[in-house]
């Protein structure tokens, strides 16, 4: 049996690292290179080491920002800028707990929250009551300066070395070449324009991390378009593991991704599924309209092709690296400490109990590439994130009923591996 470790215990630290916009490099940028904060006067010796810049702005980046605005991102001009504090806690790559902070700018303040846009380029709102979930302590906001942050900023990441700059990323959602160009543009809004430019030139002359090669100026939009499409692919994949979410959400975020980022690697994978959840939308309002009869009143043939459909909405977490997504830890079978629930379980569960006769069914819908709420990855902190389809399920509930450990090219030839599953399992 594969020996896998239950993340509560092993990787807790890696879903605080990965699953937040402050990354260490932040929290190492507000603190230092020691847990003192920074002062006006080290700012103010960074300052002098900076090469002045020109005060007017580049052609170059007015048109970078100009395409940024178009993204339908709230306009970042003569916006506050904040650090919150987030909590005291130990990231994986802290020897110790420390306060751990990330910054943001201020959209809309009222008596009772603040709506703010991220670095990672999210709009975040803060209710002045709510406590941070991780912590258990309440956010608090501090108005920094933005000028004195960016020369602190570069002043750091110009200081590492390669081997420190690599280790910084890993499991991180939100990339550094997008939380940088998103503080340029708020300097650009602040009219610190000098800061902007020196900001944009630091990123199209830094090697990327894959290629070992700067983007240069002409690559930048490129390089930045990847990078915003990869987060907000990560982001939308993670987000079907939330049932409340509606279908018709995700769908408006692949198709954002498709249209903002038409070059990106992942425009052809937010256009697929977008496809797809365009169809299952359609099904559930065909599905919805019709008068659906309790289970134990209809044949054994309607019965599977219900809970098929209904295998859309199974919904398991994967707790465990090196492993897969169960689909058997639905909350509806007692999620994965398989604690004792009522009902009948979810319809996966139903389906496995239907045995031999579900068989069929199951194999006609082997080649469904429905989405289900079940997601699973290769490690959880970096995007190697999937969501598992109603196919899948259904080869996974056949394995259970019958667990020869057969295994069928269904990709290659769906047709062909459905009659051979059938001579198989059926005798037909």
């Amino acid at each position: 049996m594969q020996r896998m470790l239950p993340l509560f215990f092993t990787v807790l630290p890696l879903l605080l690292t990965a699953c937040s916009d402050q990354s260490k490099s932040e929290s190492q940028i507000q603190n230092g290179t020691s847990d003192s904060a920074v002062t006006t006067t080290d700012a103010g010796k960074a300052s002098d080491q900076i090469t002045p810049a020109d005060q007017s702005l580049s052609a170059h980046s007015r048109e970078l920002f100009d395409w940024f605005d178009t993204l339908g991102v709230p306009n970042l001009d003569d916006r506050k800028y904040l650090r919150l504090y987030k909590g005291t806690y130990q990231t994986l790559r802290d020897d110790k707990e420390k306060p751990q902070y990330t910054n943001v700018f201020l959209l809309v303040s009222t008596e009772s929250e603040k709506k703010t846009f991220t670095l990672g380029m999210r709009t975040v709102t803060y209710s002045n009551e709510s406590s941070n979930i991780l912590t258990g302590e309440l956010y608090e906001f501090k108005e920094v300066d933005l000028r004195k942050d960016v020369i602190r900023r570069l002043k750091y990441l110009r200081s590492l070395t390669p081997e420190e700059d690599r280790l910084r990323h890993i499991g991180r959602m939100s990339r550094e070449l997008v939380e940088l160009f998103i503080l340029a543009r708020g300097c650009y809004g602040a009219g610190l324009n000098e800061e902007a430019e020196e900001l944009m030139t630091y990123m199209s002359e830094t090697p990327d991390l894959k290629t070992q090669e700067p983007p240069g100026k002409k690559g930048l939009q490129n390089a930045l378009a990847e990078e915003m499409a990869y987060s907000f692919m990560w982001s939308t994949i993670l987000d079907f593991r939330d049932p409340k979410i509606p279908r018709i959400e995700l769908l408006q975020r692949f198709r954002e991704i498709a249209k903002n980022y038409p070059q990106s690697s992942y425009a052809v994978r937010a256009r697929e599924s977008a496809e797809i959840l365009t169809r299952m939308i359609q099904e559930d309002e065909v599905h919805a309209q019709k008068k659906i009869r309790p289970l134990e009143e209809m044949t054994v043939r309607e019965q599977v092709a219900e809970l098929i459909f209904q295998l859309r909405d199974q919904n398991a977490t994967q707790h465990s690296q090196p492993g897969s997504c169960n689909i058997f830890h639905d909350p509806r079978d007692g999620g994965w400490l398989s604690q004792k629930v009522e009902g009948k379980g979810s319809p996966a569960t139903q389906l496995v109990k239907l045995g031999d006769v579900a068989l069929e069914q199951l194999i006609d819908a082997v080649d469904d590439n429905s989405f289900t709420r079940c997601v699973g990855y290769h490690r959880n902190f970096y995007f190697s994130h999937h969501v598992i389809r109603v196919g899948d399920c259904c080869q996974t509930i056949i394995d259970r009923i019958q667990p020869t450990g057969r295994r069928f090219d269904i990709e290659g030839d769906p047709q062909r591996a459905k009659a051979a599953m059938k001579v198989w399992y059926l005798g037909n």
